[in-house]
């Protein structure tokens, strides 16, 4: 699976990042943009639930051969293996996020003091 994310292209060195998005607004997400992942959210969420749904009866299903039985461990062991990648690849991308924060975090930290030491200085002594 590749990644489209603005972190995963700034990786690249395909696009630089200089805090606009593309309509020339600052990095701050709008009310809309807000109803928009939630919405997202809400329809992974459906997904979900209908997968499980499906997952719960299918499993519920009788077996009545050997070869059913074979089949179905087969699905299940395959089926285990992509969760796991699933969970091992969300856990990366976690992390590189997580990494990415602090990184953004530090460089607020540096900006807001070099900001606040530029006040300080500018401000004439009486």
């Amino acid at each position: 699976m590749t990644s489209t994310s603005p972190l995963s292209k700034n990786r690249r060195g395909r696009h630089r990042h200089n805090g606009r998005s593309g309509n020339g607004r600052t990095g701050v997400i709008s009310p809309a943009e807000t109803s928009l992942l939630e919405l997202q959210a809400q329809l992974w969420t459906a997904r979900a639930r209908a997968k499980q749904q499906w997952l719960e009866q299918s499993l519920a299903q009788p077996i009545t051969t050997s070869d059913d039985a074979a089949w179905r461990m087969t699905w299940i062991k395959r089926a285990l293996n992509m969760v796991k990648r699933g969970q091992a690849e969300i856990k990366h991308h976690a992390a590189l996020m997580d990494a990415y924060a602090e990184h953004l975090s530090v460089i607020e930290m540096t900006l807001m003091a070099s900001a606040e030491q530029k006040r300080s200085t500018a401000k004439p002594k009486t």
